[in-house]
């Protein structure tokens, strides 16, 4: 859940402020990764981390243990189906990103 609303979060914030702003260590760290181009080396979140490097250097979404943030990173990277998700706020941002 903390990886769910940390997501959440991290959308939210780096859209508006720099990566810099960004209070939560590893969601600063990811924020880098995406906008910045740095490692994902620095997240300390496996989850968020495997997530990352599956978004920056084409790595498998299978490390990541949660299973609805591994679903949500198959439909993201490889198009797989949003419905496998069973937490209904990331189903649905899921949907949302496929519009």
């Amino acid at each position: 859940m903390r990886v769910i609303i940390a997501m959440l979060l991290m959308l939210s914030s780096y859209a508006h402020a720099g990566c810099g702003d960004i209070s939560d260590s590893d969601q600063r760290a990811y924020c880098n990764a995406k906008v910045n181009g740095q490692s994902c080396s620095n997240i300390s979140d496996n989850d968020l981390r495997a997530s990352c490097w599956a978004e920056m250097n084409g790595q498998s979404c299978g490390n990541i243990s949660n299973s609805d943030q591994r679903a949500y990173c198959n439909a993201k990277i490889n198009g797989q189906s949003c419905g496998n998700i069973q937490d209904s706020n990331l189903r649905n941002e899921c949907s949302a990103m496929k519009r």
